[in-house]
């Protein structure tokens, strides 16, 4: 399901694992979402991973400690907001 923000999520989460992607409105997704993880990695304010699901390259986010607070994640969504629009600007 492609969300008004231009990501599109995954299946339903398994315990702590939310996996997406950007879909960009020219381009390739893989090759878009694999320069999206890289800047938000170089950023450094948040740390993602990557898996392929049917094909598909994805990126995931994995929640893993009870003290994560509220804020962090919306920081994280904001981060990766930011990054997928400059991209899309560059593009």
């Amino acid at each position: 399901m492609r969300l008004e923000d231009g990501f599109e999520v995954g299946p339903v989460p398994d315990l702590s694992i939310v996996v997406f992607r950007y879909l960009p409105r020219r381009g390739d997704p893989d090759d878009f979402n694999r320069k999206l993880i890289n800047v938000v990695e170089r950023d450094g304010r948040v740390f993602l991973s990557s898996t392929r699901i049917n094909g598909k390259f994805t990126l995931r986010v994995a929640i893993l400690s009870l003290r994560t607070h509220l804020d962090t994640i919306e920081q994280a969504v904001e981060i990766l907001r930011e990054k997928a629009k400059q991209l899309e600007r560059e593009g």
